[in-house]
């Protein structure tokens, strides 16, 4: 092959380079998959503000069906203590209920695409792609992967019992709740500081 085929790409010094196409031509800007590292440096973490309303687009879906089962619920509380203790006829109410605890099965599809898969393999899941925040592994500095983000939501259960493991952030250094410091991961700022 002739010498005018031959080039050199940075860090390849033996590639060929084809005519036409410049050694020093950008990647395309993807999403991080799990092992890429992403730049930390000249970054901050996310603030608590920032990751509650992440956590409130996310967990939309399973709120509006909450409020539809609780609203049931009520209806029928109310209808109980009115009719002295017998067992009401409420239609109404059990209908809310069953459409309400049916809206919050059915967003366990979304949390599991939205917040394993998607977050796991990008670090953004809705919430956090709008908020401009991305979970990355402490160490890897690299989005976690689809099973580690669904052992983080299990791990979150010791944030909610203990509740101050939710309100950690706040003070923490590392802006981490307890199943952060657990799962080793951050919340970062995906725009830089300045």
């Amino acid at each position: 092959m002739t010498d005018q085929y031959r080039g050199v790409w940075p860090g390849r010094p033996e590639s060929r380079q084809h005519p036409g196409i410049s050694p020093a031509a950008p990647e395309p800007a993807y999403p991080p998959f799990p092992g890429d590292s992403v730049s930390a440096p000249g970054y901050d973490h996310a603030t608590w503000g920032q990751r509650v309303r992440a956590r409130l687009i996310d967990q939309a879906p399973t709120y509006v069906g909450l409020i539809i089962f609780v609203a049931g619920y009520l209806v029928w509380v109310v209808e109980l203590a009115q009719s002295g203790g017998s067992i009401p006829q409420s239609e109404g109410a059990v209908v809310a209920m069953i459409i309400g605890l049916s809206v919050m099965l059915a967003s366990l599809a979304w949390v599991a695409y939205n917040r394993w898969m998607i977050a796991g393999r990008t670090g953004q899941s809705l919430g956090k792609r709008l908020t401009k925040i991305m979970l990355i592994g402490d160490e890897t500095k690299a989005p976690v992967g689809p099973l580690n983000a669904f052992v983080r939501d299990l791990v979150h259960i010791l944030d909610g019992l203990t509740v101050v493991g939710y309100l950690w952030p706040r003070w923490d250094a590392d802006k981490q709740t307890f199943g952060d410091k657990i799962m080793k991961t951050i919340v970062i700022n995906v725009e830089p500081s300045n």
